[in-house]
């Protein structure tokens, strides 16, 4: 029989210690992108052509899921796979993918039954640790509305080493640049040909602080945009109102209606002759009889669907639906720009300084003789004439016929997004406490709410309803809609039902901690690293009546309090009527940019009201 002898056993142990070792050590190291390579080519031709290459090193088994590859491309994109593979520690490879292991689907979306984007999936998994994957594809476009749109970052928690943008262009091929200062910029020219190259790393931290600016702010960034368009009609980025004028002569003849639609209009306005109330029918006409579907603005094409499109089908995207909205009112006489903007309650701001495609989303301006009427033509439950958290306050283009110009939407206003809370508890005659609630929802709570009533699902409501009330623990028996309107911008709910014992026992003491407001929870100075950004003011009062039909022969009221400043207010009182203990809770957060330097002052400001809520009871003896 063969034996090893006493050395070859010491040195094949060494190894296997070696191995554990390095094994143990990568088990402890974060997963790391190491090469996030774009090259992007402009043809003289005007063809784009777009190779992508990257490499992940997976260090252990809580990180496995980065190893299922999902690529985004759109069907009017030509897309073809390069290869991917999986490579051990010692560069060998162990796996190939082909191209029938690939699945493409198309991009499903919660707010649409229907998306138009793809997503070509492939796995490379594997069960020895570290591995490497690496996959490449490209993407040849001849339409095009930017040139690239890069962050070396492709995980929000995972560094990227090596990130690099290479555009390769004619020498004559103008173009706009915009980029974050955290990334390296080289040029050359070789030939007839301009050669420019970026580079950036990630350190995969991003801090998920709360109230502060949106993942897409805080991470490297280029964008590279060509001066001249050549997607559907030719177009320039020269200014915005040259951008405005190549959108409006792309959806050109679009806002058509057939003549049975425009018959049913007549019958729709025949009468009323005011100008606000037309238009009040005719959305609430677009919302009874239409659908929403989701086809992406940037990828997914910027010319919309023609309005006879959607008189057929009854869908369309948030284009479609707007221009045929636009066509309705255009065919009454009533004029309406499409209106294009960045939609999401915490949207990454417009680069005003760079003309050109920076917008996911579309509504509609109405102006009309006393005021303009914004409309959101997605929405079966938003009244009319609102745009609320979505699309409040940022810039957004309106596109004219004859001009087009950047212009900003109205913003929320303190009496906007005011939340009412009434509370009124009683001891029944079996020593249950019961409650009755009245709520007046307003803001993103009102949205939220109105949201869920479009559901069927009873679940749903009944999630918002107890999100609304703020009581952990309280069992609803009933609730129903108080004075609802669909036009209305806030929703009146009655609720009634069993809450959690208002009243602890200490000893022969009774305690009731009354204030329910709750206030945002920010992180200590010495470790918040970002600005804070209060999008759209939180206003909300509450009203809280105790009846106690037990004897209390002394009862101690805290003192009120009254805190304002240059971030919002807060403010209580107590008082007592007959049995009844009444309290008053408001708080106020402005609108409002906190600087990192200005932080510690806004936080003494909060946490002096964490402080006096958490010391604040009513004593009952």
């Amino acid at each position: 029989m063969f034996k090893l002898s006493h050395s070859w056993r010491a040195k094949t142990f060494s190894v296997g210690l070696l191995f554990l070792s390095l094994f143990g050590t990568f088990q402890n190291i974060r997963s790391q992108v190491l090469k996030n390579e774009t090259r992007i080519t402009i043809d003289n031709k005007n063809r784009k052509k777009t190779v992508k290459t990257v490499s992940i090193q997976i260090n252990n088994k809580s990180e496995n899921s980065l190893a299922h590859v999902e690529i985004r491309h759109s069907p009017l994109q030509d897309f073809s796979f390069g290869h991917a593979r999986i490579i051990d520690f010692q560069g060998n490879t162990l796996r190939k993918i082909r191209k029938k292991d690939l699945t493409t689907r198309n991009d499903l979306s919660y707010a649409a039954f229907y998306q138009d984007d793809l997503i070509t999936e492939f796995d490379l998994y594997w069960h020895q640790y570290p591995y490497t994957i690496e996959y490449s594809y490209t993407i040849e476009e001849r339409e095009f509305i930017y040139l690239s749109w890069w962050t070396p970052v492709l995980f929000s928690s995972v560094p990227t080493l090596k990130g690099s943008l290479e555009v390769n262009v004619p020498l004559d091929y103008k173009i706009n640049v915009s980029q974050t200062d955290d990334v390296v910029f080289t040029e050359a020219v070789i030939a007839d040909r301009k050669i420019l190259q970026w580079n950036a790393a990630f350190d995969g931290d991003v801090e998920n602080e709360i109230f502060s600016p949106p993942v897409q702010e805080s991470i490297p960034v280029v964008r590279v945009v060509p001066e001249n368009l050549n997607y559907g009609v030719p177009g320039s980025t020269e200014s915005w109102s040259t951008f405005g004028s190549w959108l409006n002569e792309l959806n050109e003849g679009t806002d058509l209606l057939p003549l049975r639609e425009k018959h049913v209009i007549k019958r729709l306005i025949k009468d009323s002759k005011d100008q606000e109330e037309i238009v009040r029918r005719l959305y609430h006409y677009l919302q009874d009889h239409t659908r929403y579907i989701n086809v992406a603005i940037d990828v997914g094409g910027l010319k919309s669907y023609p309005a006879d499109y959607v008189c057929t089908n009854k869908y369309g995207d948030c284009k479609a639906l707007t221009t045929y909205m636009k066509s309705m009112l255009k065919s009454v006489g009533i004029k309406s720009y499409y209106t294009v903007i960045n939609a999401g309650k915490n949207e990454a701001r417009i680069n005003t300084d760079l003309p050109g495609q920076q917008f996911n989303h579309v509504i509609l301006a109405v102006p009309l003789q006393k005021d303009t009427i914004w409309l959101e033509n997605t929405s079966g439950s938003l009244p009319f004439n609102y745009l609320g958290t979505f699309t409040q306050d940022r810039y957004a283009l309106a596109v004219g016929d004859e001009k087009s110009e950047l212009i900003t939407t109205p913003e929320l206003k303190l009496p906007d997004v005011l939340v009412e809370r009434d509370y009124k508890y009683l001891l029944d005659e079996k020593k249950v406490w019961q409650s009755q609630v009245t709520l007046i929802l307003r803001g993103d709570a009102f949205e939220d709410f109105r949201h869920a009533l479009l559901k069927q699902d009873k679940e749903d409501k009944l999630v918002q309803v107890n999100k609304s009330l703020g009581v952990r623990g309280f069992e609803v028996r009933e609730w129903s809609l108080m004075d609802f309107h669909r036009d209305s911008s806030s929703v009146k709910i009655q609720v009634s039902g069993l809450p959690p014992n208002p009243v602890r026992e200490i000893g022969s003491m009774k305690i009731i901690n009354p204030l329910k407001i709750s206030i945002p929870d920010f992180e200590d100075p010495d470790k918040r690293t970002l600005e804070v950004r209060v999008r759209y003011p939180i206003n909300r009062t509450d009203k809280t009546e105790y009846h106690l039909p037990f004897e209390a022969k002394d009862v101690q009221i805290p003192e009120g309090i009254t805190l304002k400043g240059d971030y919002g207010e807060y403010s209580v009182s107590f008082h007592r009527e007959n049995n009844s203990i009444i309290t008053r809770e408001k708080f106020t957060l402005l609108k409002k940019i906190i600087a990192i330097e200005e932080y510690p002052q806004f936080y003494s400001f909060l946490q002096s009201i964490i402080n006096y809520k958490k010391t604040t009871a009513i004593l009952i003896q």
